[in-house]
C-alpha cells in the first residue's frame, strides 16, 4: 500500500501538492494564507485540495485577531470532511485589537457572522503611530 503523509510549510506544501497529485502520496497539507499570497490564492489552493480529495490545515504564519478572522472565514467555507485543522493564532498573542475575537474554546472555533469580517477593531488599541508618511 502506498504511504501517505501530512505536510506543512505553506508555499512548500503547494509544490508538494502538485507533485503528489498523481502519486496519491499526500493526505493533508498546511495552507498558510500569507505564504501563498493572500486569501484569494489560498481559496484557490484549498479548492484544488478539496477537488483532489485531500484534507487541509488552514493557518497563517502568525498574527492576531484580524489574521485569525480571515483564517476562520476560509476554514468555515471549507467542506467539513476536507478540513484537517485550523490555527487560531490570536490564542497565542497577548495583545488583541478586536476583543480576542474570534476565539477558540476547548479546541473548537468558528468564524464571526456579523457583516464584513465580523469583528470590531479598536483603532486606538495599537497606540500612536511611530511615524506618518505621505
Amino acid at each position: 500500500a502506498a504511504r501517505r503523509r501530512v505536510l506543512g510549510g505553506g508555499a512548500c506544501a503547494v509544490r508538494a501538492l502538485l507533485g503528489a497529485e498523481g502519486a496519491e502520496a499526500l493526505e493533508a497539507f498546511t495552507l498558510e494564507v500569507s505564504k501563498c499570497g493572500g486569501l484569494r490564492t489560498a481559496k484557490q489552493w484549498r479548492g484544488r485540495a478539496v477537488w483532489l480529495g485531500r484534507r487541509v490545515t488552514i493557518a497563517d504564519t502568525g498574527g492576531g485577531d484580524i489574521v485569525t478572522t480571515a483564517v476562520s472565514h476560509l476554514a468555515a467555507s471549507t467542506p467539513a470532511d476536507s478540513l484537517f485543522t485550523v490555527s487560531f493564532m490570536n490564542d497565542w498573542t497577548n495583545e488583541h485589537i478586536a476583543g480576542h475575537q474570534p476565539r477558540s474554546q476547548a479546541g473548537f472555533g468558528s468564524a464571526p457572522t456579523e457583516p464584513g469580517l465580523g469583528i470590531s477593531v479598536d483603532v486606538e488599541a495599537p497606540g500612536a503611530p511611530l511615524f506618518s508618511a505621505g
